[in-house]
């Protein structure tokens, strides 16, 4: 079998498992899964609320919002969404190597082409990659992360 074929298998195989992962959005059971505390967001109608789980049952859910304490009937709820994990460390985590390797490329190039009087012999990549590190850092950091999985819809 030849390297193509394995990584055609390969992705087959991968998009297979996602497909097989995904839950049915019009199962009540997702949202009976869930525990107390998860923060939620709920379309009753045209409305739409935001809060934690307090409990779920057959055929109501109760959440915590803004205006105190309120329930849904089932057949009421339109969808039911839960919030997803930030990934902002990561994302910044990421934005350091980026960063940093971006920054010694700069950095390079300038102590490459510098022919004349210099600082020193590496003053470039010791300045740029720092810099580049520290850009990386706050731009991974400031993409937005998180969001709404909807994990309900009549």
């Amino acid at each position: 079998m030849d390297a193509l074929t394995r990584s055609l298998a390969a992705a087959l195989l991968l998009m297979a498992a996602t497909v097989a992962a995904q839950t049915n959005p019009s199962n009540w059971n997702t949202v009976k899964a869930l525990g107390a505390g998860t923060d939620v967001r709920i379309l009753n109608g045209s409305r739409t609320v935001s809060g934690k789980i307090d409990g779920v049952t057959d055929d109501s859910i109760a959440v915590t919002s803004g205006k105190g304490q309120e329930s849904f009937k089932q057949q009421d709820v339109t969808r039911v969404s839960v919030k997803k994990d930030g990934h902002r460390r990561r994302n910044a985590l990421i934005g350091l190597g980026v960063g940093a390797g971006a920054g010694l490329g700069v950095g390079a190039s300038a102590d490459a082409s510098c022919k004349s009087f210099c600082f020193g012999g590496n003053i470039g990549k010791a300045v740029f990659t720092p810099m580049g590190a520290l850009v990386g850092v706050l731009i991974g950091a400031l993409i937005p992360t998180g969001g709404w999985r909807e994990i309900y819809k009549k």
